[in-house]
């Protein structure tokens, strides 16, 4: 299963830890979760756990690819919230990968999510 969704703020791991606001932190999550739905995903019908994996596109700096994971934190807590997923914890989710790319200017800023079943990890 695959769903591109449209990433409503290129958000760094560093900018947590330099201690934002709960308020912010909330507004991160409803840009997501609107992102996620605007992609109108279906319920996952396959064998669980799954292997989730992140694909991020984005233009200008790039970041470092552990930077990534507060973004696809809010995309995988949107994905439960729209009951895409029905929790994220390890009973459901064993594993879950990031890598990224540059687009070139006045590209899209996008987050490819493919989840397929975790015994298929090696693919």
């Amino acid at each position: 299963m695959k769903i591109t969704i449209p990433i409503p703020e290129k958000i760094s791991l560093n900018k947590i830890y330099s201690g934002i606001h709960f308020r912010a932190r909330m507004q991160h999550k409803e840009q997501y979760q609107y992102a996620v739905m605007s992609a109108r995903p279906k319920a996952y019908t396959g064998t669980f756990p799954v292997h989730i994996h992140y694909h991020f596109k984005t233009t200008g700096n790039q970041l470092d690819i552990d930077n990534y994971g507060y973004m696809a934190k809010l995309c995988a807590d949107a994905l439960v919230q729209l009951e895409v997923l029905p929790d994220d914890d390890q009973k459901y989710i064993a594993a879950v990968t990031t890598t990224a790319q540059k687009v070139k200017k006045g590209g899209d800023n996008e987050v490819v999510v493919t989840i397929k079943p975790a015994d298929i990890l090696g693919e």
